[in-house]
């Protein structure tokens, strides 16, 4: 009885905080209008093919008033001005090793590759009286708004490989930072700067923000949403959601890998509810609501498109689905469903160890790890689950599941990109506490080690070794 009494002080009290003064109720208002425009935009535009451009400008248009409105008055509490020097310096190792030689290093284009380019030159013109629809799928059935950002880059920088591959690059570097965010909130800062140094020579990774494909961006989106909605709630600035609700919304048009990240913010939004007074929810109501609203904005143009055309969403997912009968007869030509379970088991969680990427994308005929990274992630794995530090723990496991388990060609790097941040923080985990105790000579030795070894590896192993499906020159326009 007592609680249903509360309910009305609940909402009277979330109404205070949503539209508590003229300003703010206008703020509210001008979200929601933009919500319904791009939601008309996605709705209006699903069927057709092409577009004549103006569209992709309103959708702009509408997601920086969003962001505008959404944005509190106040700064954000960042602190430490030598963590940013140390980031800056951090995300500039780590361009420098993704973008350059671009032309040669890892070799020439993967036929995805060639893919990305060819439609990003000849579908995607913006000046043009018609365009591909920005808001529907393209080639595999991934969402086209990815080469829009090709076509920019080659019209700023070339028609070449280097311009077809540097948002990658960038992208690749900006994750370094992004990761450390989420560590530094998640956990604490000396485990963040351990994992943000190892990722920037992580082969896996450094090969990755290499090539002109859509998975690195997962790297970005996830830990950005994890770690802003936490850290913007810890510190009770708002701006916080509206920075995650972006990275949500934006990595529906990026690879799917990022889906595993909603599950996580899910999981992570019941554990801050349940942890949270009941006189503080209201609160986080509001800076749930901005997630919610900043999101919807960003991805209902193509949110609209699923609904009406499921079928080319879902292509190649079902495509890569690994439960036919077509993809377990490649395994277990006798159709012996454990068998095939055993197996997709057996290399799905050996891929970070044991068994080599299978596909010609990376193919470095190794696990994803190795040297001494290799039996520090599994230290991490455990030490984060004796710990209680699930969120990692977690990563690893959606990404075992939902890239290997349910997947045809296990192990395949590609599937397996987005849990990149996760292998660097647990590999980060013991050298964190090797720092903690006072043996930091020993924990630098450690990490010069690895960084030496997953330079040596890539750039004079793997790249030397002409990987084996990276070799086609950029597409000509003829």
């Amino acid at each position: 009885m007592l609680q249903l009494r509360a309910v009305p002080t609940f909402f009277e009290s979330l109404g205070r905080d949503l539209l508590g003064d003229d300003n703010r109720a206008k703020r509210v208002l001008a979200c929601l209008a933009c919500l319904i425009v791009t939601t008309l935009l996605g709705y209006g535009y699903a069927s057709q093919v092409h577009v004549q451009g103006w569209q992709l400008w309103v959708w702009v248009l509408c997601v920086f008033i969003t962001l505008v409105a959404l944005f509190p008055t106040t700064p954000p509490p960042l602190k430490s001005e030598r963590t940013w020097i140390w980031l800056g310096i951090i995300f500039v190792a780590a361009f420098f090793l993704r973008a350059l030689f671009l032309e040669t290093i890892p070799g020439g284009l993967h036929t995805d590759e060639t893919g990305t380019a060819g439609f990003s030159m000849l579908q995607v013109t913006p000046f043009s009286s018609k365009t591909i629809n920005p808001f529907r799928t393209g080639p595999a059935s991934w969402p086209v708004l990815y080469y829009y950002i090709e076509r920019v880059s080659m019209g700023l920088f070339g028609a070449t490989i280097t311009g077809l591959r540097l948002p990658s690059a960038f992208i690749g570097a900006l994750s370094v930072v992004t990761t450390y965010g989420l560590i530094a909130v998640m956990q604490d800062k000396k485990t963040a700067l351990i994992a943000a140094v190892l990722m920037v020579t992580f082969p896996y990774h450094l090969h990755w923000s290499r090539l002109a494909l859509n998975n690195i961006w997962d790297s970005v989106w996830v830990p950005l949403m994890l770690g802003a909605f936490v850290w913007g709630w810890e510190t009770r600035w708002s701006g916080g959601a509206v920075v995650a609700g972006f990275a949500v919304g934006m990595s529906q048009y990026f690879y799917l890998g990022s889906k595993l990240g909603l599950f996580m913010l899910g999981m992570l939004i019941l554990q801050i509810w349940f942890q949270t007074a009941a006189a503080e929810r209201p609160v986080l109501i509001v800076h749930l609501g901005k997630l919610v609203l900043t999101a919807a904005v960003i991805a209902a143009p193509l949110f609209m498109f699923v609904i009406s055309n499921p079928a080319a969403y879902l292509t190649r997912t079902n495509e890569a689905y690994g439960w036919s009968v077509e993809a377990i007869r490649t395994i277990s030509p006798d159709l012996n469903v454990w068998n095939y379970f055993w197996h997709q088991l057996t290399y799905s969680v050996g891929a970070f160890n044991v068994y080599p990427d299978v596909t010609g994308f990376y193919g470095p005929g190794t696990p994803l790890l190795i040297g001494i990274a290799s039996p520090l992630f599994v230290i991490g794995f455990l030490w984060a689950t004796y710990e209680r530090q699930f969120l990692p723990v977690l990563w690893i496991v959606l990404t075992v599941i939902f890239g290997g388990i349910l997947l045809s060609g296990a192990p395949s790097s590609s599937h397996f990109a987005v849990s990149m941040p996760a292998m660097v923080w647990l590999i980060a985990i013991p050298l964190g506490w090797l720092v903690r105790r006072g043996h930091w000579r020993l924990a630098a030795a450690v990490i010069a080690l690895i960084i030496l070894t997953d330079l040596a590896f890539y750039f004079g192993v793997y790249v030397p070794g002409h990987p084996r499906d990276l070799k086609y020159p950029f597409p000509t326009s003829g």
